[in-house]
């Protein structure tokens, strides 16, 4: 492949330039036997001689004229590609953030100008799984993620905030109700892979309640759905989402939250990280104080 030639071709190019195999040397920073070799291995590729030896310096060959046309593309190109590189040095990429659907969407909006603000640099946003966004930390693929589980598997947690499920429906609810209360309601639920699903399962499981016990009569993928679907429903349908999806609707008795009893609906919020750089150490700091 001609790349390997690459270096080859730009100590030709130093050398037609100086006209001498010595200056060359010293501008490339290589013994004179090493331009010398270097040209050898190039001609032999080349398949011709591209220099001439005169007693005051070295001149191109007729074959040498003809390759240096190519060649002066390839210093032009050369040219260009650093230009590139410095801007690339140069330039400030923007801060990437990692979040479950429910923490990006409705936990880390009014977070991230402060974010910004912290780091001096542009945050993007990213929305993703809590799985996936393991693996984008762990990749580096991103700086920094909020998800809502931790799982062992070499990256940094810090806790951020506690998220409150809580159950709710579109018609008004008694302030508690019993655990085996829910199998009188017709359910709308999460995908049983999303977050919420597993968490909410896990915390049925520990009080003997499984979810095939509900009256399930519909399954949404993410959290927004999920509230616009019970809150427009023409009948009363029940579901469990984290209370900052439906804080406001709360307020304005669109929708309406009951207390189950004796079930702690509180998960915690973390921040995970690969490896702590500057950027994290401030927003850790914002996070602490």
């Amino acid at each position: 492949m001609v790349i390997k030639y690459l270096d080859k071709i730009y100590t030709f190019l130093v050398i037609n330039k100086e006209s001498s195999f010595s200056k060359a040397s010293k501008i490339l920073g290589i013994s004179q036997p090493a331009v010398t070799q270097q040209i050898r291995i190039l001609e032999n590729f080349l398949g011709v001689t591209l220099f001439e030896r005169k007693k005051n310096g070295v001149i191109l060959t007729k074959d040498g004229q003809n390759f240096l046309k190519i060649a002066n593309e390839f210093e032009n190109f050369l040219e260009d590609f650093d230009k590139k590189i410095e801007k690339f040095k140069n330039l400030d990429s923007p801060f990437l953030i990692g979040a479950s659907p429910t923490v990006g969407n409705y936990n880390l909006p009014e977070c991230i100008r402060y974010f910004k603000t912290l780091i001096g640099k542009e945050i993007n946003l990213i929305i993703k799984s809590n799985d996936a966004l393991f693996e984008d930390v762990k990749n580096s693929a991103i700086d920094l993620a909020f998800v809502t589980k931790k799982k062992n598997n070499g990256l940094n947690y810090v806790e951020w905030l506690e998220d409150e499920l809580v159950f709710f429906s579109n018609k008004p609810l008694p302030p508690t109700i019993d655990l085996d209360d829910l199998k009188n309601y017709k359910m709308i639920c999460r995908e049983p892979h999303s977050s919420t699903r597993e968490f909410i399962k896990k915390e049925f499981e520990e009080k003997h309640f499984e979810c095939d016990m509900l009256n399930i009569i519909s399954i949404v993928h993410n959290s927004t759905a999920l509230k616009f679907t019970v809150m427009n429903s023409h009948e009363q349908v029940v579901s469990i989402i984290s209370k900052m999806v439906i804080k406001d609707e709360l307020k304005e008795k669109k929708l309406f939250a009951a207390k189950i009893k004796d079930l702690n609906l509180k998960r915690k919020i973390y921040m995970t990280y690969k490896e702590k750089t500057k950027d994290i150490e401030a927003i850790l700091s914002f996070i602490r104080s």
